[in-house]
Parts: C-alpha cells; sequence; structure tokens
C-alpha cells in the first residue's frame, strides 16, 4: 500500500445494530455571516445556525437503528423504505420501521475524474475505500448514498441506505438518436422528450427489469427514473414546432385541438400559460404513469424517487403530474434559504413528500469565471454555513423528507466543490458544520415541530411527564 493512510483523516467505523450521535461542541454562532459572490463582489450575507437557534438545546439522547432511523420514534415495519405522513409531518420509514430523514451525499464514487492514478489516493481498492468513505459519512451524520454513488462498494457491515438512477427517458432517447446535450443534464431535438413514441412504454417495461436484481434489498430506499428532465413551461409550443410527422407533433396537435373545443379557446396560435400548464401536466402524467408502472411492475418493493425536477421545470404543473411518484425529487438551486411557501405549493400539488435530491455552494476566487449551478462563496467556512441555514429552513418545513449535497468530490484546483478534495482529503471545516446539523436532524425536527404546534420544547429520547 502507498505510503499515504488515511486512518487519522477518515475514521474506521463499525456500526452496530444502536449507534448514538453525540452532539459534541458546537462552533460559536452568534451573528454568523457567509461571504456570497453577487454579480462579480463578495457581499456579507447572514446565515442561520445551529449554535444561534434560540430556544434549540442540542441533545445526544436519540439513539439510532442500522439504517440510521430514530428508535424513539416507530410505526408500521414493512422490511422496505416506505413513507408516512404522522401529525402534519411526512417521514421515511425505514425497514424496521422508525423515522427517518435522509441527509445524503451525491456522487459518492471512488473514481475522481480529477484523481489520474486511484492506487496514490492510498487505498488497494474500491472496497477499501468504500470502508474509509463510510467512516468519513457516517460520523459526520450523513446516512444516505444519493445519485450516482458506487453503493455496490458498501458491503456488509460498512452498508448505508441508497438510492438509484436508471435513465429511462435519456437511454430511449438515445436509442432513436433524437438527444441533445444540455447543461448537466440531457436534452432532447426541439427540447420535446419522445414520450408519445409508439415504443416507449415498451421500452420501458424492457429497461426496468434490471431492477429485480436489488428488490428484495431492504438497504435500497428508492429510484430516480431520470435527471432533470426539460418539463419547461412552453413545452406545447416546442412539440407543436416538432415536424408534422413526428409522433410528438401528432399527439400535442391532437391534444391542442381537444382542449380547445373543450375550453372555447381561440385562435389556435393564441395559448396562454394556463395552456401551456394544462399541456405540461399532461406530458408530467404520461410520463410518470409508464415509467412508475414498469418500475413497481419489477420491483414492488421500493419507492418511486421521481425525476429531480430542475430549474423553471420546477412548476405546480409539473408536480400535478407527479402524483403517481411516492416522492418528489427537486434539484434546488438559486435559493439561499429554502422558500417555505413554495414548497408548501409543490407539496400540495404532487400530494407527496418532497426531497431535495442536488444542491450546493463551491468556494470560488472571485475573479474567476466558473460554471455550476450551486451558490459562488469566499471559503470552506461559507459553505458549512450555507448548509446550516439551508438544512434549517428544510427541517421547518413538514413536507421535506431529506436532502442530498451535492457531491462528494469535484475540486479541480480553482474551486471547491466536494466534501473531499481531489486527493480525497476532507474539507474539515466545512464538514464539522455539516456535522454540527446533521447530528441534531432528529431533535431538529421535533424542535421545529413543537415550534409550529406551540408546545414546549420537550428532551428528545425522553418520555413526557
Amino acid at each position: 500500500m502507498p505510503s499515504v493512510t488515511h486512518s487519522s483523516v477518515f475514521p474506521s467505523c463499525i456500526v452496530a445494530a444502536l449507534w448514538v450521535w453525540h452532539s459534541g461542541a458546537l462552533l460559536p454562532a452568534t451573528g454568523a455571516e457567509a461571504e456570497l459572490l453577487v454579480k462579480g463582489k463578495w457581499t456579507t450575507t447572514a446565515v442561520d445556525t445551529v449554535g444561534e437557534l434560540d430556544g434549540f438545546t442540542p441533545s445526544d439522547k436519540v439513539g439510532l437503528s442500522p439504517y440510521g432511523g430514530r428508535m424513539d420514534r416507530r410505526t408500521r415495519a414493512s422490511g422496505f423504505f416506505r413513507t408516512e405522513k404522522i401529525d402534519g409531518r411526512w417521514w421515511f420509514v425505514d425497514p424496521e420501521g422508525y423515522l427517518f430523514l435522509s441527509a445524503g451525499i451525491c456522487s459518492v464514487i471512488s473514481n475522481n475524474p480529477q484523481q489520474e492514478d486511484f492506487s496514490k489516493s492510498g487505498w488497494d481498492s474500491p472496497e477499501d475505500w468504500a470502508k474509509s468513505t463510510h467512516g468519513l459519512l457516517k460520523s459526520h451524520g450523513f446516512n444516505t448514498l444519493g445519485c450516482w454513488s458506487e453503493w455496490q462498494h458498501f458491503q456488509g457491515e460498512y452498508r448505508l441506505p441508497y438510492t438509484c438512477r436508471w435513465n429511462f427517458m435519456s437511454t430511449f432517447g438515445r436509442k432513436l438518436k433524437v438527444t441533445a446535450k444540455g447543461f448537466g443534464h440531457t436534452d432532447y431535438k426541439n427540447g420535446a422528450m419522445p414520450i408519445f413514441h409508439p415504443e416507449f412504454e415498451s421500452f420501458c417495461d424492457e429497461h426496468a427489469r434490471q431492477l429485480s436484481k436489488t428488490k428484495d434489498d431492504p438497504w435500497l430506499i428508492g429510484h430516480f427514473s431520470d435527471n432533470e428532465l426539460p418539463f419547461r413551461p412552453n413545452l406545447l409550443d416546442l412539440f407543436l414546432a416538432l415536424p408534422k410527422d413526428d409522433p410528438g407533433f401528432i399527439a400535442a396537435r391532437k391534444w391542442w385541438d381537444e382542449y380547445r373545443a373543450k375550453t372555447r379557446k381561440g385562435p389556435d396560435e393564441e395559448r396562454s400559460q394556463e395552456d401551456q400548464d394544462a399541456f405540461l401536466e399532461y406530458v408530467a402524467h404520461r410520463y410518470y404513469s409508464i415509467v412508475g408502472a414498469a418500475i413497481r411492475r419489477h420491483d414492488p418493493n421500493h419507492l418511486y424517487l421521481g425525476s429531480r425536477i430542475h430549474g423553471r421545470c420546477i412548476r405546480p404543473a409539473t408536480l400535478r403530474g407527479s402524483r403517481t411518484l411516492d416522492v418528489v425529487s427537486i434539484n434546488y438551486y438559486h435559493h439561499w434559504t429554502p422558500k417555505a411557501d413554495q414548497i408548501s405549493l409543490l407539496a400540495k400539488a404532487a400530494g407527496r413528500p418532497v426531497l431535495m435530491s442536488e444542491w450546493y455552494a463551491m468556494a470560488v476566487p472571485a475573479s474567476e469565471e466558473i460554471r455550476g449551478a450551486g451558490f459562488r462563496v469566499k471559503t470552506e467556512r461559507d459553505r458549512g454555513w450555507f448548509y446550516q441555514n439551508h438544512t434549517l429552513g428544510l427541517l421547518k418545513h413538514p413536507d421535506c423528507v431529506g436532502w442530498h449535497w451535492f457531491k462528494y468530490s469535484g475540486d479541480d484546483g480553482v474551486k471547491q466543490i466536494g466534501i473531499v478534495d481531489r486527493d480525497y482529503r476532507p474539507h474539515r471545516l466545512m464538514l464539522q458544520s455539516m456535522r454540527e446539523l446533521n447530528q441534531q436532524i432528529y431533535p431538529l425536527a421535533d424542535f421545529f415541530e413543537n415550534s409550529r404546534k406551540g408546545k414546549k420544547p420537550v428532551d428528545p429520547g425522553r418520555d413526557e411527564d
């Protein structure tokens, strides 16, 4: 093994059936601020932190199940992850019946594209890497391997709950040769997915057969079917601009003619946003119904987590079309603090809980032009403050069942984006802030729930008098 070792960097963690989060000493956080890059200038921005949350007392009394569920609150166990709304708040429920909120990291992968030779990282194999990475994640309160993660390497006592992504639409689009490269995702000819192609339904059934390999695994939370599909606000216009022999045009033309006749709309070219949203809901319903049926046919045990909706596609119409989902996944950018009213509107439209499946802040020099959807901040500490500020906002919301930070690695010598650098060394200062929040997830959820209901705080882990 190379001379570089990680035993002192990534703590080894052998997980027993019961383990307990210890709160540790919180960093002084009174009046915490972060430096945010806005239009090329550093701007001081206020943040909420665990250490300055008025009336909250950190607790280390919440025991955790092997999956990371809270052992002081239990409901029906199904042997797999599921969801349940209890007293007005949505929860994941782990396979043993314990209530669970998902704190995950995306892209937990061993083959860092910025690391030329894996052997130089200090591990003998991906499995060796997974053991150390398991310790890093668990010791900082993370309980889920998010999208794009190499969950297969986390085996035996080093398992973690995980998610899978299957690329139904993008795989079908590539088969038809109608895809185009989008920013961070796959796009399609004229921005119109081949959702109305006559072979799409049979393709989905065949594509979903591979899900049967993990259908009996209790550690699997559920499935993402795609990533950032183009459910755009002007989808009707995009479909009607397709060639007239395209199945998408034919279906959109038929829908629009019938819709105009039913609603007594005016001239053909006059399409309001209400009209566009009606078609968007129709397309979303078709996609999620067909894909959801295929997923459940081959894996009836696990949750359908959606397609990681993003940007302008995050609209009530899209969510209304997603009601066949179990959880709505949203890649949630451009909000320093979560917008509670928006989350409520989206969750109500879907009738389902919300999982924030991708979001982040990167530390960058002000002089560099760097692509990416996340916020630009000045330091590693600012990234940690953003994490606390944002997750506190999510924990306040009863419709949110968790979040997955983007991502494990990804630093390139200019920007800092991962929780580890390109040589797999942890960003300790940011991780300390993450740990402080993550290890209080369940006490904080109770604190905010009691605040909503006007109750006095209750010490987690202790029965009420």
